[in-house]
């Protein structure tokens, strides 16, 4: 009797074993994109001896604190989707003037803009180690165009090279003005009052640490465009402290032009019932479109107040 009844457990057991390696794993779907790394080295020319009594401005130095950008649009990232809006990565070079940034990318290949900003400073002379500053100059950036693979890193360096600037006034004023404004958000409202419900849209205030940017020219020190970057506080509220010169100076109009990149955010409800907000109800995430807007002619002492932005364009996903 014992035998018989090992008999029947090995074979229960066969069978519970066999029915086991037939079953089929449940499909999951996997991301396709992936990580590629931008990277590279920047430097500019510096005025050295040539080692016969002359001077050559060949020489390169490796430049640290340039911001370098790459923008992915969302559309490319994802082929065939309806994704509006890009991403936006950022980065500075080092002291040896490299810079290393982080993307997200697909296999089939994304289109990606890469930016290295110019800036202005000082063409200066390198005697023995040691710097000498030279008159002010400015190095022009430069943007290319590239196609980015995951798990295949690009390498894009860039030589700067110095353009004087032919003139450097010293009797202009230079003062300082401030240019303020806020951002708001677009967002649906749901008002119960009683039995009956209505429903609009209103703006908001954005989150702290929203980045607003501005270019100003003519700075009156770098005697070009200067770029200013700057974020929203807790109220939405942000606010551009600039040197500017007194009005009538000669080669310098002063004016400003602000912007707000694109927002990916969710689109909320806000609820309200017999006036009060009872809270907010998540809505579906997208794309507020950004903006521009300009401010001409702004000179010492001058307060620009109410310069506002609302994103209220939006694109769900």
């Amino acid at each position: 009797m014992k035998k018989s009844l090992l008999i029947l457990a090995a074979t229960a057991l066969f069978f519970s074993s066999c029915k086991k390696e037939t079953t089929t794993e449940e499909f999951s779907q996997t991301d396709v994109t992936g990580t590629t790394v931008v990277k590279g080295s920047v430097s500019k020319n510096v005025i050295t001896p040539n080692g016969a009594g002359g001077w050559v401005n060949t020489t390169r130095v490796p430049v640290s604190g340039v911001n370098v950008t790459v923008k992915i649009n969302k559309s490319a990232l994802y082929p065939g989707s309806q994704a509006v809006g890009a991403d936006i990565y950022s980065g500075t070079t080092d002291a040896q003037g490299n810079y290393a940034i982080s993307v997200k990318t697909n296999a089939t290949g994304a289109a990606a803009l890469i930016t290295i900003d110019g800036f202005s400073g000082t063409q200066d002379t390198l005697i023995n180690g040691v710097t000498k500053a030279g008159y002010y100059a400015t190095y022009a950036g430069t943007s290319q165009n590239v196609t980015l693979f995951m798990g295949s890193n690009y390498v894009m360096n860039h030589q700067f090279n110095a353009t004087n600037l032919s003139t450097n006034p010293n009797n202009i004023t230079v003062g300082s003005a401030i240019i303020t404004g806020s951002i708001s958000q677009n967002i649906n409202r749901s008002v119960t009052t009683g039995t009956n419900v209505a429903f609009s849209t209103t703006n908001i205030a954005v989150p702290a640490g929203v980045v607003v940017y501005m270019s100003f020219a003519n700075d009156p020190t770098l005697l070009t465009a200067k770029q200013y970057t700057t974020t929203t506080d807790a109220q939405g509220y942000y606010t551009f402290n600039l040197a500017t010169v007194a009005p009538g100076t000669t080669g310098f109009p002063q004016n400003a032009t602000i912007w707000i990149n694109d927002r990916a955010a969710t689109r909320d409800t806000l609820k309200i019932v017999n006036t009060t907000i009872t809270g907010t109800v998540t809505g579906v995430q997208g794309v507020f479109n950004g903006g521009n807007t300009n401010q001409n002619g702004v000179f010492n002492g001058e307060i620009r107040n109410a310069t506002h932005f609302s994103y209220s364009g939006f694109t769900p996903n």
